[in-house]
Parts: C-alpha cells; sequence; structure tokens
C-alpha cells in the first residue's frame, strides 16, 4: 500500500472497556475517496470537489455551491455511545475537534449562513430546513424538546427572528437554533497586560480549529476556537453550564452541518477527531 493511499485512509478506534466505562475514539485527518463508506450525506453535502471539480479536495462540503440556498449534513455512520445503559442522568465526558473554513464567493461576501457540530438521534435529515436554521431543524420543530439536539454553530448571517446577536458569531444550541449562549467569534491570548481578546472572521475562507468539550461533573459545555495548525488557546470562548443528561441519549450519531443563501458561500470541514 502506498503512502499516498494511506494519507486517506481514517484511523478508527473503538475501544470497549469492562462496564459502566466506555471509551471511544476517532480521528480522521482527511476525508478522501478510501473512506467513503463512513460517512452518510443528507440534503446536498458530499465529498468536497477540487475546484476543478475533476477530483477531491480531502474536505467534507455541507452544500454545493451551484445550488442556490444549499444545505445538508454529513453524519458518521456508527453511533457513539454517550451514556451508560442503566444510568440516564450520566453523561460520558467527551471532547472533539475540527478544522473549518467558510469561503463566500467574492461577489457576495456576505450570504450567509453557516455551519454547525451537531449530536442527533438518528442518521437522518429529520426534514431539517436550509438558510439559519442551518440544516439543523426547521420551522416547526425548533425548540421541540423531542429534538434531542445538541451543536455549536458557527454563524455568518443575522437572522434576527432567530435572536441572531451578530454575522459572526459562535453559539451553542440546545433542541433549537436559538442558542442557549453565543458570542461573538474570537480568541483570548494572555499579553503581559492580561487577557486580550482577537476577532476571527469566520466568512474569510481561512481555516480555523474549533475545540468542544463536555465536562460531566461541572456540567459545562466549553468551546474554544483558533487559527489552524497553532495550539490552541488556553482559555475558551465560551463556558456555558449546562446539563446535558436530558438532552443526549444513549446512543446517538454526531457530524456536521451547514447552509447557505442565495449567494455562494462554501463550508467545509477537513479534519476531525472524537474522544469520550
Amino acid at each position: 500500500m502506498t503512502m499516498q493511499t494511506l494519507c486517506f485512509i481514517t484511523l478508527f478506534i473503538a475501544i470497549y472497556i469492562s462496564p459502566p466505562t466506555s471509551a471511544y475514539r476517532f480521528i480522521f485527518n482527511n476525508f478522501g475517496i478510501n473512506g467513503s463508506d463512513l460517512f452518510t450525506f443528507h440534503g446536498d453535502a458530499e465529498y468536497g470537489p477540487d475546484t476543478d471539480r475533476m477530483g477531491r479536495s480531502g474536505a467534507l462540503a455541507l452544500n454545493q455551491f451551484r445550488i442556490p440556498f444549499s444545505h445538508g449534513r454529513a453524519i458518521f455512520i456508527n453511533p457513539i455511545t454517550l451514556k451508560p445503559p442503566n444510568n440516564m442522568s450520566f453523561v460520558y465526558p467527551f471532547k472533539t475537534s475540527f478544522t473549518f473554513s467558510i469561503t463566500p464567493h467574492n461577489t457576495n461576501p456576505t450570504p450567509g449562513h453557516g455551519l454547525a457540530f451537531l449530536v442527533v438521534p438518528r442518521n437522518q435529515n429529520d426534514a431539517a430546513s436550509g438558510l439559519g436554521y442551518l440544516s439543523l431543524v426547521n420551522r416547526t420543530i425548533n425548540g421541540n424538546p423531542s429534538n434531542h439536539l445538541f451543536a455549536v454553530e458557527f454563524d455568518v448571517y443575522q437572522d434576527k427572528s432567530l435572536h441572531d446577536i451578530n454575522d459572526n458569531h459562535v453559539g451553542i444550541d440546545i433542541n433549537s437554533v436559538d442558542s442557549v449562549k453565543s458570542v461573538k467569534s474570537g480568541y483570548w491570548t494572555m499579553t503581559k497586560n492580561g487577557w486580550l481578546f482577537k476577532d476571527l472572521k469566520l466568512a474569510s475562507g481561512d481555516k480555523y480549529t474549533a475545540w468542544i468539550e463536555y465536562n460531566n461533573n461541572y456540567k459545562v459545555i466549553s468551546v474554544t476556537i483558533g487559527i489552524a495548525h497553532l495550539k490552541k488557546p488556553n482559555r475558551p470562548l465560551i463556558e456555558a453550564k449546562y446539563d446535558l443528561s436530558s438532552v443526549l441519549l444513549e446512543k446517538m450519531y454526531a457530524g456536521f452541518a451547514g447552509s447557505m443563501g442565495r449567494g455562494v458561500e462554501t463550508h467545509e470541514i477537513w479534519d476531525w477527531t472524537f474522544q469520550n
């Protein structure tokens, strides 16, 4: 097997330790053709094409730029164990990180709408809508507790009807795209004068890395973003106290969703790790 082929193969590791402890980990360094049976695509999501559309870019593309209002989901095919089978009040701590880019078309610098990491009960589209709903929910089911949706959105369009704070924010979504907490996009860095906040424009075409963690002991969700290939900032962008035990089920599916408006904007995921 050639090294070129190896670089496209996904490393997947699942480890089960005697009950009630479960450990689960997978790493995608590249989304290539050889891993084509490891994701289910819904809506317009697909393996990202090269700019000449003759090959693959190595990314997950969450929409297709030739289709106005395009949106879709890319879901990892195997469910993840998030709770012990006989303890519905306990959620295994987990952490995930991924590199993403949001690239608008030159003729329309703010077409919207954004992308999200999501955890859902089923590997299907659930009649999700595009635009500000980000292929997570639709108008009818938005906010319904039976959604059992956990998501972190990277939103680049201000939809005031969904209470978006601006057109460049990160938010934690529970069963709804009306975020339980959202802040403007950026990261914290330590200087000799203390913490300094630096803005990050999500829809710049640049690659950023996001880190999402859940601490079950303290019931805290933390989200951090930074420039890709640089080390993780020491201070999270968001820390929200929220008990996910009523949201997450024993086994659920994880992946990504995204949507654009009438103007062209691509939403791509370049690598992904998950561990609990």
